[in-house]
């Protein structure tokens, strides 16, 4: 048994490196004047082109209702645009929204290899899988 709540206590250890990495993603993207989720949302949009809302949902572990809040933002912004085909509706970049796009991915790509230097890449890979499996299991098991 943990010594206090903090040790051994996966909510407070998996929130605690969110934030941390979270804090790094958002000082580096800052540049960008978009917030992680919006820059990874940006990015799967551009490369996806016409994309639907709820495989971005899907892809980013977010409920419909917080992809529209990040979309329409995108929206205001004029970095991507919704497009409707019958009553699917698609997103996808503007050419803006493409070159913001890209320079997100050499920031995402650094900010990558900053996390590789500091913990290892064996490291970062092995956690990068067990956090997904994790995720996929909660998610199938309705937790």
């Amino acid at each position: 048994m943990a010594k206090n709540l903090t040790e051994d206590n996966i909510f407070f250890l998996t929130s605690a490196f969110a934030r941390k990495l979270g804090n790094q993603a958002d000082k580096l993207l800052e540049t960008v004047g978009l917030s992680s989720s919006h820059a990874l949302l940006l990015h799967l949009v551009n490369k996806n082109p016409g994309i639907q809302p709820s495989q971005l949902a899907k892809m980013l572990h977010l409920k419909p209702s917080t992809i529209t809040r990040l979309v329409q933002k995108l929206e205001r912004r004029e970095l991507v645009e919704k497009q409707s085909e019958g009553r699917a509706t698609k997103i996808v970049c503007t050419s803006e929204g493409q070159n913001t796009a890209k320079n997100i991915e050499q920031k995402w790509e650094r900010l990558i290899q900053q996390v590789r230097d500091v913990l290892g890449e064996r490291y970062v890979d092995v956690l990068s899988e067990m956090i997904s499996n994790a995720l996929d299991t909660v998610k199938e098991k309705g937790y």
